[in-house]
């Protein structure tokens, strides 16, 4: 039996990454940052597994409660980030083609949208996606990329997604 899931559609992957890079414009994202964002949007409900909650961001504890739990039970969160990756790159190099997302700075480990490149049919959409205007979506692209992603405070510790004993303080 086939099931469908956005995490291994490509296409819902160039929307996530494009929704995700739009809301955090004002912010300085990594590609492992845009990763882990877009593993928390795939899964929001995942946030409530963030320990300990940063206290930099701790007014956005209380908008966890308003995330529903999923049906999905995921059993190695780090092992489905790192399977996303595939879908992840692929998305990002058909950004960098399209001219949406600069390749040199994708190339230094920055992620920064050309937001003149993208199509009107995309602005529509993301108008009418009510994803987008939730607390989730609030908490993955105004709260977390405020959070320190390295070291052993980190989100990459936080989350357990990654591994984070190598990082450079």
């Amino acid at each position: 039996m086939l099931i469908y899931h956005p995490a291994y559609d490509a296409n819902h992957c160039l929307y996530r990454l494009l929704a995700i890079l739009q809301a955090t414009i004002d912010s300085s994202i990594t590609w492992d940052q845009l990763r882990v964002l877009d593993y928390y949007y795939l899964f929001p409900s995942q946030l409530k597994n963030i320990q300990p909650w940063p206290a930099n961001i701790k007014e956005f504890k209380v908008k966890l409660k308003s995330i529903p739990d999923q049906f999905e039970d995921i059993n190695n969160p780090a092992r489905v980030l790192y399977d996303l990756q595939v879908f992840q790159k692929t998305a990002a190099l058909e950004l960098i083609a399209k001219e949406i997302i600069s390749k040199t700075d994708f190339e230094d480990g920055k992620i920064k949208l050309n937001y003149n490149s993208l199509p009107d049919g995309y602005l529509k959409l993301v108008e009418d996606d009510y994803f987008l205007r939730s607390d989730a979506f609030e908490i993955i692209t105004k709260a977390l990329p405020k959070v320190d992603f390295n070291g052993a405070s980190g989100l990459k510790k936080r989350s357990g997604l990654m591994e984070y004993i190598y990082d450079i303080k």
